[in-house]
């Protein structure tokens, strides 16, 4: 099994919801699939990157670093030409 950029996506989801059932709702996985990818990838990095604040996941310190990577990964995706007649947001010319 790979952990990478889908991972940290996956985790950017599950902090915007709050919740895996949130977040595989939103990208059509399993609330289980979400868990043990999250699990897997804590175990990867040796150290908790969520933790439980009454009914929400939030990230954990370190965490907040993956989140990080996670948004500029998605940055950088939604910039390329990946829309509609395959343009995106490129210039055309």
């Amino acid at each position: 099994m790979s952990h990478g950029a889908d991972d940290l996506l996956l985790l950017l989801a599950v902090v915007r919801h709050g919740s895996y059932a949130g977040a595989a709702a939103d990208l059509g996985l399993s609330h289980t699939t979400v868990s043990r990818r999250m699990a897997a990838l804590e175990k990867i990095v040796g150290a908790r990157l969520l933790v439980r604040t009454g009914e929400m996941w939030e990230p954990s310190e370190l965490g907040r670093k993956f989140v990080a990577a996670g948004e500029e990964i998605e940055a950088a995706l939604g910039s390329l030409p990946l829309g509609a007649g395959g343009r995106g947001n490129t210039v055309n010319g």
